[in-house]
């Protein structure tokens, strides 16, 4: 995938000297080069159901709907980290990243599970 981005990055360096910033072509290989980021970024955040970190993932993730329905209210960040600190989960960051949501949208689809 990284020979994918040389080459078209080097046709889009050529595509902007040549014909200019807003050309049809280089809008399209601007368009191509964006989608093979985003196919990048897509696969990187396919986890391995083996891995630690994962398992790790999910495991806070079904406390996370425990304590939310023990509860009746999604938690602060503060509140997950100090519990997550204590049963040895994952943190708000490591789960904001890991599920791709900030955690106004991590509670909204944690509440629609309660």
């Amino acid at each position: 995938m990284i020979n994918d981005f040389e080459k078209i990055r080097k046709k889009l360096d050529e595509s902007v000297l040549k014909n200019g910033l807003n050309s049809k072509k280089t809008k399209k290989l601007s368009e191509k080069f964006d989608k093979l980021v985003s196919e990048f970024y897509k696969n990187e955040k396919q986890y391995d159901k083996t891995n630690i970190l994962y398992i790790k993932y999910e495991e806070s993730i079904f406390h996370l709907i425990k304590i939310t329905k023990e509860f009746a209210k999604f938690p602060s960040i503060e509140e997950w980290n100090k519990y997550a600190k204590e049963k040895y989960l994952l943190n708000s960051e490591s789960l904001k990243y890991m599920s791709g949501l900030n955690w106004h949208k991590l509670r909204s689809r944690t509440l629609s599970k309660t």
